[in-house]
């Protein structure tokens, strides 16, 4: 019987297993967007079990399930769909769009992360391709023309170009300008930020105003520079190997365009000895030049004519290689990702050497509640550049080949009154190493679902050594009676420095009902630098080519400098939210800083409190009514916050510290040490930064998954008042003057960004974005007994009641009418005190970007406008004494009528009075000379002043990405190439011809290191 049953069951569960077969069935389907597209890779899985699959290219699906089943369709930034399987063989799904997915997660301030609609301040987000397109190896650079409101200006070129980072311009007196950088939610530097390879960092996060800083305090009143490194790959734990070299070409961009008439000379007559351009008209002679080289009877000779850029041969063609070497991976509970670069730079300047080392480790892990984070970064750099190279270059006559005085002796040289360039590139060299470690470390706990705490710590050192030289020279012989010698010298140099912060955090997220939210965190922030360094420098080095300070013999200078700071704060920050579309935030923070601390002062007394209010809201949310086809959506946003600026003080200023006088210490050991002369008030504030700002972003004509024209605006006012200047002080005091608090700026700025997507398919997209963005400054106050800020001529000044910043100098006298005033004799006049020649930075600046893709090419390119500014040109001064420039050649070097002139006392236009023959020299030719030559020409900073207005292609860049299917038989996962060019078109002013980059110098240009250049770069990148 028991058998028999068994039997009957067995039967009975084949009968059930083969029904069961006999239900299940083959789905298929269709899935697309909105639009109908068909979606690749959308993933289909039935509910409660693993047994899933994926659309193909064309959206199409197949699936085995059972009528009951319920199909699950997800897919990136779409809502999730769940259908339930009947009768029907075929399910076609259209997938809607998920709104609260599509939002990307932005880091702010301290590392709080948010959405998009809950940010009330303006900002713009920059990925990883944006930054590494141009193979820029500085990030920094990379920024320039990306992002509205932010200036980069290369303050100095060569192989290690110098950088300044400006949010909304310039708008303190005294105090320093720059963003704060914050790398991987740690204070940071623009030094720091440069030494980052840009290939593991993922994005970049510009908070314009400070109301997204305000959490910062005194740190962040200029806006915030955010960083976000790589953090490795969650692939299974299995190893991601990438590998990136980039090979980068740089040469001249464009040098100073001369004078092709006359030659070298002096007076009309040809000189072999002068630099100057002074001579008579090229008439291709053959003429001897320069000094008699290697004896006294050996001259050269050359052909007397016009030889363009003779200057431009002087130089090599700049290499720099770049290699990146990256192993990271992961899985759902860890990550670590391990970097290695080298980047190795020949300057165009023949022997100018730069080397970068640089390693990252970045790792994670959770435990449980717990979650451990650790980044180590190291930098070493070896420099090796000459000093003033350009500058003696640029007093190459134009009738001269340069390569005739390649020799590298000072004695082989075109003039007697200069130094050899090649003398200089051996002779005088600045030799540098710095090593960079930056160490930061973080712990957080999930207590449970709504609290949480986070301490980040992180340790930066910095130490360096270098020293400058300038070798012995003795001159053979004399030809002018002028003395060509030059006296050995050097200067070493040594620095450290350390900066430890911390951050302890709790976090709290509720939500206090059905329809609000509650996110908040207190905190205390430490912060603490410290810093030493030490010069020795003297005279006439014992034996050549020794650069220790032993080697020195005389006149031996040491000078030291050591400080500390502290910085501390508590700060709270509330954020509330109402549904989906109204989103309110606080923020509050306490802070103390040693730098305010002196004597008899509490330390309550150190102490300031900074805050800030902003609010969020999203109409087509509140009310979908108004949701359309052509607005998809809106966002409104404004604030008002309180920060401050306490750059302008340095560790120790209220601190009268004595210094020693440059003639002590005397032989015998006698030393003495005296009061400075200037001091600060005892009761100093820092300055404080008042900001309103309003923000309209508009998403309209929702097209393909995406909105084709995005509309940013912002507009924000700001204050800066108790700005630290210096006020004039009796001098019964033993002062001169004090630091107090008094200066006063207001700032309006506004920007407005566009994009466009013109064209989107499944295979080619076409977007453009462009930007504008103006900010002025007033001085509203300086000081109590001055209305003026500055020194120099020419020079950066702060006027009351004008823009700032200017710049004055010397200018001519002028009638009523605008007119030259010019003396009996045709000389000009010069008015007396300093003039107002112009504003220093621009009045707007205009962006541009576009970026083709198509299957895998992409090709993109960045420029910007920048105008309504002037600067001073020194290299246009100099070339203009010299004869070389331009304007010399007008007149034929003659007595001549001075444009826009009026004799003193005629009140008439001038059309009879000469100007030239009052000036000394045996012709009017000679006269000519002297007169621009002299104060009244060459001396007069208004004759310099030039338009500053640029247009520059920042960037052009062609890449390729190999599909997927080319490599599955191979060990590589990816494969891309690529080619760029930066700086490649610069069009400037007529009035400019060439002798600057207006963006180099601030608004007072001279010789940089080189001339401006433009690179041409190839790169390749492996995934293995």
């Amino acid at each position: 019987m028991k058998t028999k049953f068994s039997i009957l069951l067995t039967l009975l569960l084949v009968f059930t297993v083969h029904l069961g077969n006999a239900q299940e069935k083959s789905i298929s389907g269709t899935v697309s967007d909105q639009s109908t597209i068909p979606l690749p890779g959308v993933n289909i899985v039935i509910k409660g079990t693993s047994t899933g699959t994926q659309t193909n290219f064309d959206g199409v699906y197949t699936i085995n399930s059972k009528p009951g089943d319920i199909l699950v369709f997800t897919y990136v930034g779409l809502k999730t769909q769940e259908i339930k399987v009947g009768e029907l063989n075929t399910i076609n799904v259209t997938m809607l769009e998920d709104a609260d997915s599509l939002d990307e997660v932005i880091v702010t301030a301290v590392g709080i992360k948010r959405k998009p609609d809950e940010i009330t301040t303006a900002y713009q987000n920059l990925k990883a391709e944006e930054l590494t397109s141009a193979n820029n190896p500085d990030v920094v650079q990379s920024l320039a023309g990306k992002v509205s409101g932010l200036q980069i200006n290369t303050t100095n070129t060569g192989v290690n170009p110098s950088t300044s980072i400006r949010l909304r311009g310039t708008r303190s007196l005294s105090g320093s300008n720059s963003a704060l950088v914050v790398i991987d939610n740690v204070i940071s530097s623009a030094t720091i930020l440069s030494d980052l390879d840009p290939e593991i960092i993922e994005s970049i996060n510009i908070i314009k105003g400070p109301n997204g800083a305000a959490l910062y305090g005194s740190r962040g009143g200029n806006g915030v520079i955010i960083v976000t490194t790589k953090k490795g790959t969650k692939n299974k734990g299995k190893l991601n190997i990438t590998y990136t070299s980039t090979v980068t070409l740089e040469e001249i961009a464009f040098l100073p365009q001369l004078q092709d008439r006359y030659g070298k000379g002096y007076w009309g007559e040809i000189d072999a000895f002068d630099q100057g351009s002074w001579g008579p008209e090229y008439d291709g002679s053959v003429q001897p030049v320069g000094l008699p080289y290697p004896t006294v009877n050996d001259f050269r000779n050359t052909t007397y004519e016009f030889k363009k850029d003779n200057m431009k041969d002087f130089f090599n063609t700049g290499t720099a290689l770049q290699n990146t070497i990256t192993l990271a991976g992961g899985d759902s509970e860890g990550f670590y990702s391990l970097t290695a670069n080298r980047r190795t730079t020949d300057g165009i300047i023949p022997d100018d050497k730069y080397k970068k080392d640089f390693f990252a480790l970045s790792t994670g892990k959770t435990f449980g509640k717990f979650s451990m984070s650790a980044n180590v970064r190291f930098t070493s750099e070896d420099q090796n550049v000459s000093n003033g190279v350009y500058g003696q270059l640029a007093q190459l006559p134009s009738d001269i080949n340069v390569t005739d005085f390649d020799s590298g002796s000072n004695s082989d040289h075109w003039t007697a009154f200069g130094d050899s360039p090649y003398w200089v590139r051996d002779n005088q060299r600045t030799v540098s190493e710095n090593m960079r470690s930056d160490l930061s470390a973080e712990l957080s706990y999930q207590f449970n679902d709504n609290i949480s705490a986070v301490l980040r710590s992180n340790v930066v050192t910095n130490s360096g050594k270098g020293f400058s030289y300038v070798n012995d020279y003795v001159a053979e012989y004399t030809v002018t009676g002028d003395s060509r010698d030059i006296q050995s010298s050097l200067s070493v140099n040594s620095n450290n420095s350390r900066t430890l912060y911390t951050d302890l955090i709790a976090n709290f997220n509720y939500e206090l009902t059905e329809d609000i939210g509650l996110k908040s965190l207190i905190g205390f922030n430490s912060t603490e630098s410290s810093g030493f360094s030490q010069t020795t420098s003297g005279d006439i080095l014992t034996l050549p080519g020794l650069y220790t300070v032993e080697n020195i013999s005389s006149g031996i200078s040491v000078s030291d400098f050591s400080s500390k700071r502290r910085q501390q704060g508590v700060f709270a920050n509330i954020d509330l939210s109402y549904k989906n579309y109204l989103y309110l935030n606080l923020t509050g923070r306490q802070e103390w800083d040693s730098r305010l601390q002196s004597t008899g002062r509490d330390i309550g007394d150190i102490g300031f409190f900074y805050y800030s209010v902003g609010a969020s809201f999203i109409p087509t949310k509140a009310f979908p009514e108004i949701k359309s086809d052509f607005l998809h959506k809106m966002k409104v946003s404004g604030g008002y916050v309180k920060t401050a600026n306490i750059s302008a003080l340095g560790s120790h200023d209220l601190f009268d510290t004595g210094f020693r006088p440059a003639a002590f210490p005397y032989s015998g050991g006698v030393n003495s040490f005296i009061i400075p002369s200037t001091t600060f008030d005892n009761a100093i504030e820092p300055e404080f930064i008042n900001t309103f700002e309003a923000n309209l972003n508009l998403e309209l004509l929702k097209r393909g998954g995406i909105p084709r024209i995005t509309l940013d605006g912002s507009y924000s006012y700001y204050t800066n008042d108790n700005q630290i200047l210096s006020a004039s002080v009796s001098s019964a005091t033993s002062v001169f003057s004090a630091g107090i608090n008094v200066g006063e700026t207001q700032t309006n700025a506004y920007e407005v960004d566009l994009g466009l997507t013109p064209i989107k398919t499944d295979d080619f997209r076409w977007n453009l974005n462009f930007s504008y963005a103006s900010q002025r400054t007033i001085a509203t106050k300086i000081t109590d007994d001055a209305d003026q800020l500055g020194s120099g001529s020419p020079g950066i000044y702060a006027i009351q009641g004008e823009q700032f910043p200017l710049i004055q100098g010397t200018a001519y006298e002028r009638d009523e009418d605008g007119r030259v005033v010019l003396n009996p004799d045709g000389s000009p006049r010069t008015a007396s005190g300093l003039k107002v020649l112009g504003r220093a930075t621009p009045d707007y600046i205009l962006n541009f970007g576009t970026e083709f893709t198509y299957k895998g090419f992409r090709l993109s390119a960045v420029a910007d406008f920048r105008t309504g500014h002037v600067f001073y040109s020194n290299i246009y001064n100099n070339l203009t004494g010299q004869g070389r420039s331009f304007i010399t050649a007008e007149n034929g070097r003659g007595y001549f009528i001075f444009p826009n002139s009026t004799v003193l006392g005629s009140g008439t236009n001038n059309t009879t009075v000469l100007t030239g023959s009052s000036y000394g020299g045996p012709s009017s030719y000679a006269q000519y000379q002297s007169f621009v030559q002299s104060d009244d020409f060459t001396g007069v900073d208004e004759n310099f002043i030039l338009d500053a207005t640029a247009f520059k292609l920042r960037e052009v860049a062609l890449s390729y990405s190999l599909p997927s299917k080319a490599l599955e038989n191979t060990f590589i996962q990816g494969l891309s190439i690529g080619v760029s060019g930066r700086n490649l078109i610069v069009l400037l002013p007529k009035e400019n011809r060439g002798y600057n980059d207006p963006e180099i110098g601030s608004g007072i240009g001279g010789y940089g290191q080189t001339p401006p250049t433009k690179f041409y770069s190839m790169n390749v990148k492996f995934n293995f």
